[in-house]
């Protein structure tokens, strides 16, 4: 039998990341993709395929360590412009990263910031422990 942590509902805490001007979606997810909160309008179908996409995201984004500084550099932020605005991704809690949209006029430092300040209030204790598969199970 699995032990499942309770984990509390933090769909309030990306409301609030999203009320920035410009801002649009955020969703919380575990480091192999699984989602683990949204802010309001994001609906399961578009948040998993958002996870899917932040996932690869966040791990090509980590291979590119070398390139930035030889022996590797923590990966921290990761963000892509598109036409009509931009999608950010950044680290949060170990085993966790936090993806939020913006409109192509955010004020990109200001709302970097605000992130890194969400990913803070929502603490170490929301770490994501790496999944493992069970002896036997495919």
């Amino acid at each position: 039998m699995l032990n499942h942590k309770v984990r509390p509902d933090l769909g309030w805490l990306l409301d609030e990341l999203v009320a920035a001007p410009e801002a649009r979606h955020a969703i919380l997810l575990s480091a192999d993709g699984l989602m683990t909160a949204t802010s309001q309008y994001v609906d399961r179908d578009l948040a998993d395929r958002m996870a899917a996409m932040a996932s690869g995201m966040q791990s090509l984004s980590r291979s590119g360590a070398q390139f930035v500084e030889p022996g590797g550099s923590p990966w921290e932020q990761t963000m892509a412009l598109y036409q009509h605005g931009y999608l950010f991704t950044i680290a949060a809690a170990r085993g966790s990263f936090l993806i939020a949209s913006a409109g192509r006029d955010v004020d990109v430092a200001a709302f970097s910031h605000q992130m890194a300040l969400t990913v803070k209030r929502l603490g170490a204790e929301l770490a994501v422990a790496p999944r493992h598969s069970q002896a036997g199970t495919a």
